[in-house]
């Protein structure tokens, strides 16, 4: 993974101060066959250099343990405003990209996501009969210039 600080790797901006960040997106009560979008915005003071995905997912409300957590057959597809592109050519399966919080999904690359831009997150729920509730974390470091 390429140090953040050094401006020679992977043409990365020169940034002073890297601190660990979560930006979360919660979807409520996404019904079969329901697609939603939730966003969130990479605040001003900083890049944010995505790394690691996680997700938690309920039916109605009901507690699970860590081995009984469902996974919810949802697709996801994810859009950076910033860079002004979709970061898969299709929806992919939530499970596909996204880990539990004890095993999260560790990035093949970093990603960048600039200052002031919006990722938007578009779900699908592909299941014939299941209401889910889906929080998904994006794991990573703020990154200051």
């Amino acid at each position: 993974m390429p140090d953040p600080t050094n401006t020679m790797q992977a043409g990365l901006p020169n940034y002073f101060s890297v601190d660990y960040f979560t930006y979360g997106v919660s979807f409520a009560a996404l019904a079969p066959a329901g697609t939603a979008t939730g966003t969130f915005n990479i605040e001003a003071d900083s890049d944010f250099l995505w790394s690691k995905a996680a997700f938690q997912a309920d039916i109605a409300a009901a507690a699970f343990t860590v081995s009984a957590q469902p996974v919810p057959n949802v697709t996801v597809l994810i859009t950076d405003t910033g860079a002004g592109r979709q970061l898969m050519n299709v929806a992919v399966p939530l499970a596909t990209l996204f880990g539990t919080g004890q095993l999260p999904f560790i990035l093949p690359r970093q990603r960048r996501f600039a200052s002031r831009s919006t990722v938007n997150v578009s779900l699908t729920n592909y299941d014939a009969a299941v209401t889910y509730n889906v929080r998904l974390s994006f794991i990573g470091q703020k990154a200051f210039y």
